[in-house]
C-alpha cells in the first residue's frame, strides 16, 4: 500500500488526500513522525481538509504530545462539526492523557450523537463514567456498545470489571466467559 501512495503521490503531488492515506499507512506501520510530515504536506496543500487534522492529532497523541493533538482535534471539528470521529479522539485525550473524564464524557456525547451506532464511543464513555465512579450508567453504555457489536472484547472486559466493582460476581464471570 504505501508503493501505491508513493506512486500517486508522485503522479500527481497536489494530491491532498494522497498525502493523508499515506500519513495513514506510516501511523499504522509504527513511524507516527512520517506519518506527521505527511499529514502537514496535506494540511498545507488543503488547509480546508479535516481529515489530516484528525489523524495528526492520533499520531502526536501517540507521541505524547497531547497538547498539539487536542489542537488538531479541534482544528478538525471547527472545519467539520459532524467529524464524531475526532470528537471521540479528543475525549481519548482528555479521559487517558488529562484524566478530565467530565470533558471526555461530553466529547463522547458529542460523537454518539453524531454517530450513534459507534460502539467505540459508547464503549470510552463507559469507561469514563466508570473512572468517575458512575457504574450503572457506566454499565448502560457498555451494554450498548456490546449490542451494536457483540464481538467487541474491550467492552465485554470493562464491563466485567464494572460488575466486580458493584460486586455482581456473577455478572462480571458471565461477561468474561
Amino acid at each position: 500500500a504505501l508503493a501505491d501512495f508513493n506512486k500517486s503521490i508522485e503522479l500527481n503531488s497536489e494530491s491532498s488526500l494522497a498525502y493523508n492515506n499515506r500519513g495513514n499507512i506510516k501511523s499504522d506501520l509504527g513511524d507516527p513522525t512520517g506519518a506527521i510530515e505527511d499529514y502537514d504536506e496535506a494540511i498545507n496543500l488543503d488547509p480546508t481538509f479535516a481529515m489530516p487534522y484528525n489523524n495528526r492529532g492520533t499520531a502526536k497523541s501517540k507521541l505524547g504530545d497531547k497538547k498539539s493533538a487536542i489542537a488538531d482535534y479541534n482544528k478538525a471539528i471547527e472545519i467539520n462539526p459532524s467529524s464524531a470521529k475526532a470528537y471521540s479522539n479528543r475525549g481519548n485525550i482528555k479521559s487517558e492523557l488529562l484524566k478530565n473524564y467530565s470533558g471526555a464524557i461530553a466529547d463522547y456525547n458529542k460523537a454518539i450523537e453524531i454517530n450513534p451506532k459507534d460502539e467505540k464511543s459508547w464503549c470510552l464513555r463507559g469507561r469514563a463514567k466508570n473512572r468517575l465512579d458512575n457504574y450503572q450508567d457506566a454499565i448502560d453504555d457498555l451494554t450498548k456498545a456490546i449490542e451494536l457489536d457483540n464481538d467487541y472484547a474491550r467492552a465485554w472486559g470493562i464491563r466485567g470489571n464494572v460488575k466486580t466493582l458493584l460486586e455482581d460476581y456473577q455478572g462480571a464471570i458471565d461477561d468474561s466467559s
